[in-house]
């Protein structure tokens, strides 16, 4: 049964086909509902004609082997895999978003900082697929699908094959894209990861001008100067470009692929160093030598062939075989053959590419140029909700997708951003992962991470966010998520009674425990120190002694009682104390300036206390020291 039959049928009683978003060479790809998820994904279905072809089979076996091995962000995900219909799927992520190759279209030359950013992300996801045996071999920009969130996806491992399979001989075993194929693919050779990484390289020299830097009139053209010639500097293309991106690039172009990267992490870890403004490695540069003088070589050894009359007859000897270069070019014009019919077959005489072009229009622009190449499009737009301010009221997508063929007259409907309102939840407790996820997945740009000292949760854990939590916010606002250190900052409490400075560190997350000393300047019952001072920076839960005073120190209190004043003050001021004097009318000469009592008066008492003597003061005229009259 076709499968255009399946339409809004359910495949494999679980997957609800749409509709058709795209063919390739061997396979139809379906939009569908996943009805046991409950959300949208790609189906890539092989096509009824190979379905019964072995080779054809053992190849998408292949692809979705190779694919759903590979679980990583920059990596388009696969769902599923399996036998349904009489044919084979296999079930992926759903993306709508532009390619690489419509951004280069629209915007090429890309600035160098932003055709880095492109790079290495592509980079981390072919070295994430060369660790695991898979060399993707056909790199290229129309492979690479940008998201919402402006990441980068690579996509279509459809010739992958594990590193250490046996090399095909049939003829779908040259394969890739003419204008980003290896020498050694163009050759018919085998590939490994620098392959890969050479492809990369024609994605960069593409991004960094916006042209190709091998091109010609047919496959073959093209594939053999991917073999013999030179690229134009890049410097000549773009005076914009960096001395050292020009080196990664040329060195990633180099034909012998030994001089390349050795591996997809360095070459993306050379381009993050030139995007902070570092020079290219000591071996890069030593490439480029290499390179540079092997080119020259070559060119100088074509100018001589030229200079030279033929020979009237073939020289003698042993005579290097043309049949192997006859093959590749037999092989390559078979498959772009192949290639044109099927294309022709599948898109008709009557059908329209939805162009790139009205990605970032207005709905205006947008439904114009549709209605000029002859498909229905309607004012007003629909409306779908964008976390980028810059594409509020641009088209950001259509449906069907922009690129697919389409019959004219069909009616497409554009889609402008709209920059909406989401709920931001609260978030506090949750860890730094899973909050930036949980923002992300609101459609909100990737938010900011700062890490703070904070009490309020534990080392990599949520404490807050900016904006906060439980409020609705812009869909282009940029969330400040602040993560818990597992530090704290040591209170200030001197001065404070011990209650409240016990509570102002546990606030803290501190531990605090209580000792006592004397002062004579602290009042007693207040903070006199804490063992860790104040603003320094420890981890929660740290033991934090707090002294507090217990009033000044003791003293023992002299008796000075009958000693005369001034030996008496004397005494008590050499003892630590304070003296207060107060004087008392005597009768008895013998206790004039005498102490005749002292409060206190023995023991011991705070060390600069006040000790009071009462001194007597001899007034024999005093009424108190006359004798009583005589009774009469």
């Amino acid at each position: 049964m076709g499968m255009g039959t399946m339409i809004g049928k359910l495949f494999d009683d679980r997957y609800r086909l749409e509709r058709k978003i795209g063919s390739g060479g061997m396979a139809d790809v379906y939009l569908a509902v996943d009805e046991s998820l409950g959300r949208q994904v790609a189906i890539k279905i092989l096509s009824d004609r190979y379905a019964s072809d072995a080779g054809f089979v053992e190849r998408f076996r292949r692809e979705a082997s190779a694919a759903a091995s590979l679980n990583h962000p920059n990596i388009v995900a696969v769902y599923d895999r399996g036998e349904a219909e009489g044919t084979y799927y296999i079930a992926m992520e759903y993306l709508d978003g532009p390619t690489l190759k419509d951004e280069i279209t629209r915007r090429a030359p890309l600035p160098e900082a932003e055709a880095i950013a492109f790079a290495t992300q592509a980079l981390d996801a072919l070295d994430f697929a060369h660790r695991r045996g898979v060399i993707h071999r056909d790199v290229k920009p129309h492979n690479m699908v940008m998201t919402e969130d402006g990441r980068l996806k690579v996509t279509d491992f459809g010739i992958a094959r594990a590193g250490n399979a046996q090399q095909m001989t049939e003829v779908g075993s040259i394969v890739g894209t003419a204008q980003y194929l290896s020498p050694e693919q163009a050759r018919g050779h085998s590939v490994g990861p620098q392959s890969d990484l050479y492809s990369m390289g024609i994605v960069l020299y593409e991004m960094l001008t916006g042209e190709l830097p091998f091109t010609g009139g047919s496959a073959v053209e093209i594939a053999m100067k991917q073999v013999s010639d030179t690229p134009p500097p890049l410097h000549e293309q773009n005076r914009l470009v960096s001395p050292a991106m020009e080196q990664v690039v040329m060195r990633a172009l180099a034909k012998d692929p030994a001089l390349r990267y050795p591996s997809a992490r360095a070459m993306a870890d050379e381009l993050r160093r030139v995007a902070r403004g570092g020079a290219a490695s000591a071996e890069t540069v030593q490439a480029t030598r290499v390179i540079s003088a092997a080119e020259a070589a070559r060119a100088e050894s074509a100018t001589s062939v030229l200079r030279q009359a033929p020979p009237a007859e073939p020289p003698a000897g042993p005579k290097r075989s043309a049949w192997p270069w006859v093959l590749v070019a037999i092989l390559l014009l078979v498959a772009a053959g192949i290639g044109y019919f099927v294309y022709q077959e599948l898109s008709g005489g009557n059908s329209v590419t939805i162009p790139s072009g009205i990605r970032g229009q207005s709905c205006a622009q947008a439904v114009q140029r549709l209605r000029s190449d002859g498909l229905q499009a309607s004012k007003p737009c629909s409306t779908v909700k964008t976390s980028s301010s810059a594409l509020n009221g641009k088209v950001v997508k259509t449906d069907p997708a922009i690129g697919s063929s389409v019959d004219k007259g069909s009616q497409v409907t554009v889609f402008v951003g709209s920059v909406g309102a989401v709920n931001l939840p609260k978030l506090a407790g949750k860890s730094q992962q899973d909050a930036v996820a949980e923002i992300e997945q609101l459609g909100l740009p990737t938010p900011k991470v700062q890490q703070v000292d904070s009490p309020l949760a534990a080392a990599g854990l949520v404490t807050s966010t900016s904006p906060a939590g439980g409020q609705t916010i812009p869909g282009d606002t940029v969330v400040t998520v602040k993560v818990a250190t597992g530090f704290v900052v040591v209170p200030n409490v001197v001065g404070q009674t011990y209650p409240q400075a016990q509570h102002a560190l546990q606030r803290q997350k501190l531990v605090p425990s209580q000792t006592t000393a004397s002062s004579s300047t602290v009042p007693q019952g207040q903070v006199i120190s804490t063992s860790i001072a104040a603003g320094n920076r420890v981890n929660q839960g740290t033991l934090i002694t707090v002294t507090v005073s217990s009033g000044p120190p003791s003293s023992q209190v002299p008796n000075e009682t009958n000693q005369p004043a001034d030996v008496a003050r004397a005494a008590l001021q050499q003892a630590g104390f304070k003296v207060h004097t107060e004087k008392t009318v005597t009768c008895d000469p013998t206790k004039d300036k005498v102490v005749l009592s002292q409060s206190p008066s023995g023991g011991t008492a705070p060390a600069g206390s006040t000790v009071t003597i009462t001194v007597g003061q001899y007034k024999p005229n005093d009424p108190s020291c006359q004798p009583p009259p005589p009774s009469t």
